[in-house]
């Protein structure tokens, strides 16, 4: 082409030809980064979900077998002379306790439910779940080695109290077997888009127990804890060793997984749920290899366009470099017209507005969940502050006073203390699911911090703000919290204020008359509502 033989064109295109597919690369490159990051973020974030739920499920199913356990216990106690027919019997009402042991206080057998022939006397005292169970408490075991047939087995055992004395200790065992069956049924159940491929437990050594093989040869080989055969150093196992939970891409044995992680404390064991990583990505894959096709298409075109342009504008340079000749030659000829030139832009490719409308929905979903606080899926602090600086401003305008609720849980730190935290957890998130039904629609319920509660009433009336509150202190009052099996009396104090807004410099000074009267009801003595309205 003539634009080629000029070194001046042929440069600029070579420059601009070299400019467009370096950022053309760059703009793919970065598009499918993009792409990738959020995408895995998403799944992972997926997974998590699933591993929660399935650990949920198996600490709600470990809660419920030390409750049969427990039950038995107490229906122990009120027996003179215990019958191998009742321990069959609760065998059959709860078919996966491979076997019942009911222990004297010195730990040898007392009886047992005969699914395995054991001899009456023999002395079990060396047994953690003797030892902690026989102590007065119910113990959950990791899995060890069963006497009598070597299986895997945990073990629940409870006290049976007769006169407040620990006499007996009623003892169940599940094998890990039975317990690899009820968990891979629950595992299909899950409600989950993602295809689960494998769900692994591991003990405390890093081997995979859930291996049939490991299951197979365990009654078979006493040292098989030592067999490195089952051991995985797969990063998912690796971070179980040191007790880090979470989720995270990775590559083992040569395939790619998602995987989601977490301990379990209670039976000592590791949870780990991990999803293909080629059976995940394919899609992606190809919307990928769809933007590359799309990104070398276009850019094709815009070398095309860049030649025709090039081509264009070197039409009347031409034509004028001819002229110039003629007219040198023959002297001039006449006016010469040269034919104008113009530019074409091209459009987006659509892809990037659909990827746009995806990173939206992305960035809403993160937002509200960075509004909650995680323990009581409540409004956090700093969104309460945002929306009651918003009300505020709007009350502001309209000169209607605005209402403020701060409630707080009497002798809290008491809960911690003789409970632990996480009764404490658990009362926490009672009381949020308590304000929840207290409150009307409109009203906005946050976790202000710690044992405190802030609600933003939608009403300018005292009346219902006064009547709220009180509703809020009775049902708590009245609501049965049970923590460990026992009922715990818990209350709260209550401050309210409504103020109009001409009567204070900013929001935060509502706030401050609410936790004032909050504290007057603590000194007056807890479990009580203060508040006043200041609207005139």
């Amino acid at each position: 082409m003539q634009i080629f033989k000029s070194p001046f064109f042929r440069k600029i295109f070579l420059l601009l030809a070299f400019v467009t597919f370096i950022g053309f690369g760059m703009l793919t490159l970065w598009v499918s980064s993009s792409v990738k990051s959020s995408f895995r973020a998403t799944q992972l974030k997926a997974l998590e979900d699933v591993k929660n739920q399935y650990r949920t499920s198996l600490l709600g199913w470990l809660s419920e077998k030390q409750k049969n356990i427990q039950g038995l216990a107490k229906m122990l106690a009120y027996t003179l002379e215990i019958d191998p027919s009742l321990l069959r019997a609760f065998r059959e009402v709860y078919p996966e306790y491979a076997d019942i042991l009911v222990l004297d206080k010195e730990g040898r057998l007392n009886i047992n439910s005969g699914s395995v022939p054991l001899k009456r006397g023999m002395d079990l005292s060396d047994r953690d779940y003797f030892k902690v169970a026989i102590g007065g408490k119910a113990f959950i075991s990791g899995f060890f080695r069963g006497r009598s047939r070597g299986l895997a087995t945990l073990s629940i055992s409870a006290p049976v109290i007769k006169s407040d004395k620990p006499e007996q200790v009623v003892a169940g065992f599940i094998t890990l077997q039975k317990f690899l069956e009820i968990f891979s049924a629950e595992a299909k159940r899950s409600d989950t888009p993602l295809p689960i491929l494998s769900i692994h437990f591991i003990n405390t050594k890093g081997q995979v127990i859930s291996d049939p093989a490991y299951i197979e040869r365990y009654p078979k080989d006493p040292n098989i804890e030592e067999d490195p055969v089952f051991l995985s150093n797969s990063p998912a196992v690796m971070r179980l060793m040191n007790r880090i939970e979470g989720s995270l891409v990775y590559s083992y044995q040569g395939r790619g997984f998602y995987g989601a992680f977490s301990w379990i404390e209670p039976l000592q064991i590791g949870l780990i749920l991990e999803a293909d990583q080629e059976v995940l990505e394919r899609s992606l894959d190809f919307q990928l290899r769809s933007l590359i096709i799309v990104s070398t298409f276009v850019f094709l075109i815009l070398v095309g366009i860049l030649v025709f342009v090039l081509w264009y504008l070197s039409k009347p340079l031409a034509q004028l470099n001819h002229a110039m000749k003629q007219l040198i030659q023959e002297g001039p000829k006449g006016t010469m017209i040269f034919k104008k030139t113009g530019s074409q832009v091209d459009r987006l490719v659509d892809t990037f507005n659909q990827l746009q409308q995806a990173v939206d929905q992305r960035e809403t979903q993160l937002k509200d969940r960075a509004a909650r606080d995680p323990l009581t899926g409540l409004y956090n602090h700093g969104t309460l502050e945002d929306l009651l600086q918003k009300e505020y401003a709007r009350r502001k305008r309209s000169g209607k006073p605005l209402c403020f609720l701060m409630a707080d849980i009497d002798h809290f730190k008491d809960i911690n203390d003789n409970y632990g935290h996480a009764a404490g957890d658990h009362v926490l998130r009672e009381v949020s699911r308590i304000l929840e039904t207290c409150v009307r629609e409109g009203d906005i319920v946050a976790r202000y911090g710690g044992e405190e509660f802030a609600i933003l009433v939608d009403s300018d009336k005292p009346e219902v703000s006064l009547a709220l509150a009180e509703r809020i202190r009775s049902r708590i009052e009245s609501h049965p919290f049970i923590v460990e099996g026992k009922r715990i009396p818990i209350t709260v104090s209550v401050g309210w204020a409504c103020v109009a807004p001409n009567k204070v410099s900013c929001c935060t000074d509502i706030v401050k008359e609410a936790d004032d009267f909050l504290y007057r009801a603590k000194e007056a003595g807890r479990n009580k509502v203060f508040g006043q309205a200041n609207i005139t």
